[in-house]
C-alpha cells in the first residue's frame, strides 16, 4: 500500500522542516546523498541514476528533448527502493521512508513511515526525522512524544546541528516531557554552541530572538545584526542573505526604537553579496539575482533595470542546484511561455523566435512543477494538482488532484484551499461534503482570496453549506469588489437587485455595481454587457425600474464607490507567446499515465 501511495503521488515531495546537509549539494528526490551512512552498491547505483534524470531537467529546462522522462524515473527508482527495503537494507528504509512522508496525502499511513524509519536503524538524518514525524503526527500520545524527545536528545549529544536547533526551540517553547523545561537561556547556549561551529541556520535563530527580545534577552538591533550578518556573509544561510540583502537594497528606515535603522542602502554592495555567495555555489543567491532582474530594484528600475532575459539565466543556474523557487518560476515560465518584453506577434498571430524567451511546453513545465515539490515550493503541490484535475498531459484524476491540493491546502496556498473547497462542493476525488466546501472557502476568503471570497458568499446568499444570510454574502462580496474582482461587482448588483433583506431592493446600488463591473472590464466582458444592458431594460409591474431619478442616485453611489474601489488596469505582465512553436508544444502536449 505504501509503495502503490507513492507512486501515484510522484509529484508530492517536499523536504521536511530545515536542512541539515549541505546547503551547496543539491538534493535528489528530496534525499540529501550526505544523509546516506555507508550506502550499498544497489542504493548508490538506483540515487546516482535518478540524480542523472533530475540533472536532465534541471540543466536545460526548456529543451523538452534533453528532458527524458522524470515521473517515469522516479517511478522505477521507488520500486528498486521498495526492493532493498525489503532485504533490510537500511539506507533504502531511510530513503523510501522520506519519500512517504513527503508524498503525504490521505493514502499514506503515518504508521508505516515510523516502522521504516526505525527499520533505517543509526542513520542519524532518520533518527532525527522519526523524531520530527512523532511530534507532529502523534502529539496527543505522551509516549510516542516522549520518544521523539530522546531521540532529539541523543542526536544532540552526537553533535547533530538540527537536533540541537530543535532541542533549543523545544526550550524555548516548553515541551510536553519534563526532560525539555522551559527555559530561555539553555535554549540561546544551544543555539550560540551551534553558531560558534558554523551553522548558519541557529546564528539566523540568534538575530531573530534578539530582533525581537524575549524574556531575558532585551531587544537589541544591533547585536541582531551582526548576527545577520555572520549567518549570510559567513555562513551561507540562504535566508539570512535574502534578508540582510533584502535590507542594503532598501535601506532601513526604522525609528531605530520600535524598528531598526542601521544598515544604510547599498545596491552594488547586496548585488555583490549575492554574486559571491552565487559564485560560491549557493542556488539560493542565484533565485535571488533572478528576483531582482526580473522585477528590478528602485523606482521605476533606477538601480537595477528588469532584465527578464538575464533572470531566467539566473534561475536557470539556480535551478541546478535544486532551489524550489527557482525550480517553480521557471515551471511557471514554461507552462506560459515568454516572450522578450515589448514584442509582439504578427497580424497572423505568429512571433519571431528570436522574441520567443521561453515557449510554452506542458511536460517541461509539469517536470519542473513536481521538481519543485520535491523541494519544499508548497505551490508546486497545488500546480501539479491542475494538471491531474485538468488531465494536461497526465491522465485526468480527480483523486490525485485532491490529495494534491490538501497537501498544498495544508501548507497555506490560499488558490489549493479554493480548489479543494470545489472538489467537496461536487463530489469530485473526494466524498461531497458541501459543509467542508463552506470551510475551506471561508478558510480561503478570511485569508484574502477574491475568487473563494465570492464563493462563499454565493453559499451564504443561497444558504449552501451555511446559513443564508444576504448580510454575510454583501459582507465577502464587497471584499472580493474591493479586490477589484468584477464577479463580486456582478454579485453584489444582483443582491441589491432582489434586496440583502428579502423584498428590500436597493436598485441604485444595483445599478452603479454593474457600471462599476463594466468600467472594471473596459467593456470587453460580453457577459458583463449583456448584464447591464438586460438591468437598464428591467421592469417590474411593466414599468421601468432603473429610471432618471435611480440612475441619478446610481452615478452618486459609483462616485462613493469609486472612492474604496480601484478599478484601474494593472501593469501587463511581460508579453506571453501562446501559440510559439505550436509543433514543440503540441508534442509535449501528449497524455501520459503517471
Amino acid at each position: 500500500m505504501l509503495l502503490k501511495a507513492i507512486k501515484h503521488h510522484a509529484a508530492v515531495l517536499a523536504a521536511i522542516a530545515a536542512f541539515h546537509g549541505s546547503v551547496f549539494a543539491a538534493p535528489v528526490a528530496g534525499i540529501e546523498k550526505a544523509d546516506l551512512v555507508k550506502p550499498s552498491v544497489e542504493i548508490s547505483k538506483i540515487i546516482d541514476a535518478l540524480e542523472a534524470e533530475q540533472a536532465k531537467v534541471q540543466k536545460d529546462p526548456q529543451n523538452a528533448n534533453a528532458n527524458g522522462d522524470w515521473t517515469k524515473a522516479f517511478n522505477a527508482a521507488v520500486t528498486q527502493v521498495q526492493e532493498l527495503a525489503n532485504k533490510g537494507d537500511p539506507n533504502a528504509a531511510y530513503v523510501l521512508a522520506k519519500w512517504g512522508i513527503l508524498v503525504g496525502g490521505n493514502n499514506v499511513n503515518v504508521n508505516s513511515i515510523v516502522d521504516l524509519y526505525r527499520k533505517a536503524g543509526s542513520i542519524p538524518a532518520a533518527q532525527i526525522e522519526l523524531a520530527q514525524v512523532l511530534l507532529q503526527g502523534f502529539r496527543q500520545d505522551a509516549d510516542k512524544t516522549r520518544e521523539a524527545v530522546n531521540l532529539i536528545v541523543e542526536a544532540e549529544k552526537a553533535g547533530n546541528m538540527l537536533a540541537r536547533r530543535m532541542k533549543a526551540q523545544l526550550h524555548l517553547s516548553g515541551a510536553a516531557v519534563p526532560a525539555i523545561p522551559q527555559d530561555n537561556k539553555a535554549a540561546v547556549d544551544l543555539l550560540e554552541k551551534a553558531s560558534s561551529e558554523g551553522d548558519g541556520e541557529a546564528t539566523l535563530g540568534l538575530y531573530q530572538i534578539y530582533s525581537r527580545g524575549i524574556a531575558g534577552y532585551v531587544q537589541d538591533f544591533s547585536k541582531a545584526l551582526e548576527y545577520l550578518k555572520t549567518s549570510a556573509e559567513k555562513q551561507a544561510n540562504a535566508t539570512a542573505l535574502g534578508e540582510y540583502g533584502a535590507r542594503l537594497l532598501a535601506g532601513d528606515t526604522g525609528d531605530g526604537k520600535t524598528a531598526p535603522n542601521l544598515v544604510t542602502k547599498n545596491v552594488q554592495q547586496a548585488l555583490k553579496m549575492f554574486e559571491d555567495a552565487a559564485k560560491g555555489g549557493l542556488a539560493a543567491a542565484n533565485r535571488i539575482l533572478g528576483q531582482i532582474h526580473e522585477g528590478g530594484v528602485g523606482e521605476s528600475g533606477a538601480d537595477v533595470k528588469p532584465d527578464i532575459k538575464k533572470a531566467i539565466e539566473y534561475y536557470g543556474k539556480a535551478a541546478q542546484g535544486s532551489d524550489p523557487a527557482a525550480l517553480f518560476r521557471l515551471a511557471q515560465a514554461s507552462e506560459t511561455g515568454i516572450a522578450a518584453p515589448d514584442t509582439k506577434p504578427d497580424k497572423d498571430g505568429n512571433w519571431d523566435p528570436k522574441d520567443i524567451l521561453v515557449a510554452p511546453n506542458a511536460k517541461n513545465a509539469l517536470d519542473l512543477y513536481r521538481l519543485a515539490a520535491q523541494n519544499n515550493a508548497a505551490e508546486a503541490f497545488f500546480a501539479v494538482g491542475r494538471f491531474y484535475e485538468t488531465g494536461t498531459v497526465v491522465d485526468k484524476d480527480a483523486t490525485k488532484a485532491f490529495a494534491l491540493y490538501i497537501r498544498a491546502a495544508n501548507a497555506g496556498v490560499l488558490a489549493a484551499m479554493n480548489q479543494l473547497a470545489g472538489l467537496y462542493a461536487n463530489g469530485a476525488g473526494v466524498t461531497q461534503d458541501i459543509i467542508a466546501a463552506a470551510g475551506w472557502y471561508k478558510r480561503a476568503a478570511d485569508a484574502g482570496f477574491a475568487p473563494a471570497k465570492i464563493a462563499y458568499g454565493m453559499m451564504a446568499e443561497q444558504g449552501t453549506g451555511v446559513e443564508r444570510s444576504g448580510v454575510v454574502a454583501e459582507r465577502y462580496y464587497s471584499e472580493a469588489a474591493t479586490l477589484g474582482a468584477p464577479l463580486a461587482m456582478i454579485r453584489l448588483s444582483t443582491l441589491h437587485l432582489a434586496g440583502v433583506e428579502a423584498g428590500k431592493p436597493n436598485y441604485a446600488l444595483a445599478w452603479a455595481y454593474a457600471q462599476l463591473a463594466s468600467e472594471a472590464t473596459k467593456g470587453q466582458s460580453p457577459e458583463v454587457n449583456q448584464y447591464v444592458a438586460a438591468l437598464e431594460d428591467a421592469k417590474k409591474d411593466d414599468k421601468k425600474v432603473f429610471t432618471e431619478d435611480v440612475i441619478k442616485q446610481g452615478k452618486a453611489e459609483l462616485d462613493k464607490l469609486k472612492k474604496t474601489i480601484n478599478v484601474s488596469s494593472t501593469p501587463a505582465a511581460p508579453a506571453v507567446p501562446a501559440g510559439a512553436n505550436a509543433s514543440d508544444s503540441t508534442k509535449s502536449g501528449k497524455k501520459k499515465k503517471s
